[in-house]
């Protein structure tokens, strides 16, 4: 048995998904979800479902949905009542998808060799089925557990780029990061990886070009620069520096995004524009 939160919310019980009737039933599965193992108080779950609108009787509607929740869970025991809330324990030692995807990306990260990091990075991405608690949206608290979990996926598909840069895979990956450069204009590690892929193609024309546009776009959108290592990577590929042919992954680890809030108002603002370039 499985909560699953990468997409929409349900339960996976011996592979067959069980959905949940109702809005507030869903975030309060969610939120204990989100949180296996813990207790969540009352006060939170109420906060999460409701957000500055509860009723009085949303501490009392809480215990109604957690019998309900019971029921679908198919045993009492999955949900304990245990001050000053409720603690979800589904006796598997990985209750969410969740902590399978943080477990393999972390394994991934771990691991030197570039085909072992790339099955699991790849095994870890499978796991988002959509938008994660997409039938949760537009509850604030929920927006915010979303936001992680999206970042989460994008870390774990620029690691996973970077091992397949890693085993030679350049041409295979141009289609997939020119597709990601459009959706995040303004990422520079994305940038970064598709130079790379496009040099090693042969296309060094077009690497240049990826940089040209990204500066523009930095300059036009933010008033800032590339960062240096993106710099120097726009030189190494003017040089055709060899050290560019070495199958080794491109993206410095310091460009990463910033704050959301600095380049994007809000979730779906965010969504439109993509992250920012990383500056430490």
């Amino acid at each position: 048995m499985r909560v699953r939160l990468l997409g929409p919310v349900d339960v996976l019980v011996d592979d067959v998904p069980r959905r949940v009737r109702g809005l507030r039933r869903t975030a309060v599965l969610a939120a204990l979800a989100l949180r296996p193992g813990a207790v969540v108080s009352v006060d939170l779950l109420v906060e999460a479902v409701w957000g500055t609108t509860a009723p009085a009787s949303a501490a009392t509607t809480v215990q109604s949905h957690v019998s309900y929740l019971r029921g679908v869970l198919g045993r009492r025991e999955a949900i304990t009542a245990r001050r000053p809330g409720y603690l979800l324990d589904l006796g598997e030692r990985e209750a969410t998808d969740v902590q399978t995807a943080e477990r393999l990306i972390r394994q991934g990260m771990e691991t030197g060799a570039p085909d072992v990091r790339a099955d699991r990075l790849r095994a870890a991405v499978a796991l988002w089925r959509g938008a994660p608690l997409a039938e949760l949206a537009g509850l604030a608290w929920f927006d915010e557990q979303a936001q992680r979990l999206e970042q989460l996926l994008l870390e774990a598909r620029h690691a996973l780029i970077d091992a397949r840069l890693a085993l030679g895979q350049d041409r295979q990956l141009v289609p997939e990061l020119t597709d990601l450069s459009r959706q995040h204009p303004l990422h520079e590690q994305v940038h970064a990886q598709l130079m790379l892929a496009l040099y090693r193609a042969g296309r060094q024309g077009e690497a240049l070009a990826v940089y040209q546009r990204l500066r523009r776009t930095l300059v036009d959108e933010l008033g800032i620069q590339p960062s240096q290592p993106l710099r120097e990577l726009e030189v190494a590929v003017l040089r055709q520096d060899p050290v560019l042919d070495r199958p080794i992954p491109a993206a410095p680890a310091h460009l990463r995004p910033v704050a959301r809030s600095a380049c994007a108002g809000g979730r779906r603002a965010g969504r439109r524009r993509g992250w920012c370039a990383g500056r430490r």
